[in-house]
Parts: C-alpha cells; structure tokens; sequence
C-alpha cells in the first residue's frame, strides 16, 4: 500500500526529475519553422506504446488538420506529434508518433519510435506499468499525475543548433473515489465507463496517469468539472481502462509474431506484453467471447 495519503484532496507541484517522468511525457504538435505545442500528457504501458486522452488527440486533429486516406485511416500532415520524456539527469528522448487508435472511449494508443535522444548509446530499458481494467471500489483514493501551465520555446545559437527550452509544472492530485459509471456518466460529456473522483484535474493534464493505492495504473485522466462556489470540493473525472483492452491495433510484436497483423490489445495481456492484474475478472462481453478479425 502507498502510505501517508492526505485525508482530503490535494494538489501539489512535484519535482521536474520525479521518476513518474520515466513513464508520464510531454505531448508536443511540431510544426515547420520551430513552431512547438505542448497540448497534454502520455502515459507508457509498454515497449513502444503509450497511452493518451482520446479529446487530446481529437483536439490535435481539429486545430491542426488530418488527410484522409481511406474510410478507417487518415494522416497528419504539415507537422509532428512527438513524445518528450524526460529522464534523471536529466537526459531527454523523443519519440515519433507514427500510428494511433482511437478507443471506444476516451483513450488513444500511441505507437512510437525514437526520433532523437541525449542518450544514443543506450539500449532502452521499458518501464512497464501494471495495469487495472476495473476502477478501484468506491472510497479509495487514487493518485493522478499530468503537466499543468506548459510552456516552450525555442532558442538557436550561432551555430545554427536549435534548443528546446519546456517549462510547465509536473502535478499530483490526489482524490477519493466517489462514484463508480460502468457504462458512463450521461450520453453527452462522459458516455463511456468512467468514475468521478473528488480531486482536481487543470488543462494540460488530460491523458495523465491514475495509479490506485498500490502503484497500479487504473485510469487516466479525463474531465473536471469547473463550479463558480470556491468551497465546492473538486469534482474530476477519470476514464476507466477496461474499453482500452477491446480496441485492434496493429503494432508489430516482435519475431515471434506475424508483422503487420491485427489483434485486440487484451492479446498483450494474455501473451505477457503488457501487465493487467484483473484479467481474470472481465468475464463478460466482448472478453468471454472469441476474438473474429
């Protein structure tokens, strides 16, 4: 158990080079002439795959444009949608967003590749996450982490080398469960599962990591609900993971599986790709059924 949870919400700054940042990057829209966005935050899961808030990438796509390239697929184009992470050191890697898959939820997987690193020498070490389907019961606490208020900017030197210069704040909030929507909350704002936390979420945090009382990713973070009463508690939302396991994706394996082959993500669970400690409890459709492509 994670001890010394506060009894009420808190919201609190953490340090820049807190190891959560192994695993919680920066979302960064790059466009031609040095023009850099910072519009959210992606949570790793496993060896070359993130997860993020399906609004955050909607929200991509609509200020910045896609092609469509046939009925299921389109491309961006005229930018890059790059991961920044950065690790103790600190030293940096940014990673390419080359494909993604929208969920029937508010979540997207992100496939990555790396793009550039301080550290080109280095063979990457993933830091896989557990990972919890169904929310925690009603009354825990859980503990969300995203970057808030982020800023960069873009310097050259005489050299013509350009540098990356983010500033923002890595946050922690921490909430108890208060309501638990298996199949969501209304048909408008949150039609999908989710569950309602008492903690504070603020713009920049949205596809931020949820991890419950044991360290295990549980959610990722969704909605807040904004009141104009300063003694109202805050009211936030968290999307629950399980719809994240049904979505077909097509990112290669490795050696021992078909390239290019499409399959739902709970396969990464039952092949010990990804960690899912209550696979055992989604028993009902579409996991107790078999998977046709």
């Amino acid at each position: 158990m994670i001890h010394n949870l506060p009894q009420t919400p808190a919201f609190r700054d953490e340090r820049p080079d807190s190891p959560i940042s192994e695993i919680a990057l920066r979302i960064v829209v790059e466009l031609e002439g040095w023009d850099l966005y910072i519009v959210g935050t992606a949570t790793l899961i496993a060896g070359n795959l993130a997860i993020t808030a399906r609004h955050v990438l909607d929200y991509v796509f609509q200020k910045f444009g896609t092609k469509r390239k046939s009925d299921k697929y389109s491309e961006i184009d005229g930018y890059a949608l790059r991961l920044y992470q950065v690790l103790p050191g600190p030293e940096y890697r940014v990673w390419n967003v080359h494909s993604a898959w929208l969920c029937p939820t508010d979540i997207a997987i992100l496939h990555l590749g790396l793009w550039q690193t301080t550290l080109p020498e280095e063979t990457v070490e993933w830091k896989q996450p557990r990972l919890r389907a169904l929310p925690p019961p009603t009354g825990r606490k859980v503990i969300a982490f995203g970057y808030r208020e982020s800023k960069v900017s873009v310097t050259e030197d005489t050299a013509g080398t350009h540098h990356i210069e983010i500033n923002d704040r890595p946050t922690t909030s921490i909430g108890e469960i208060k309501q638990i929507y298996p199949s969501g909350r209304d048909a408008a704002l949150l039609p999908f599962p989710c569950y309602e936390i008492e903690a504070r979420f603020d713009p920049g945090m949205s596809g931020g990591i949820v991890i419950d009382e044991n360290g295990v990713l549980c959610g990722l973070i969704c909605a807040s609900l904004k009141t104009s009463d300063p003694t109202a508690p805050p009211i936030s939302y968290v999307a629950t993971l399980w719809p994240l396991l049904t979505t077909v994706i097509s990112a290669n394996r490795g050696d021992r599986y078909p390239k290019n082959a499409n399959y739902p993500m709970i396969d990464l669970a039952r092949d010990g790709l990804i960690s899912v400690v209550d696979i055992e409890h989604l028993n009902f459709p579409p996991f107790d059924t078999a998977y046709i492509p």
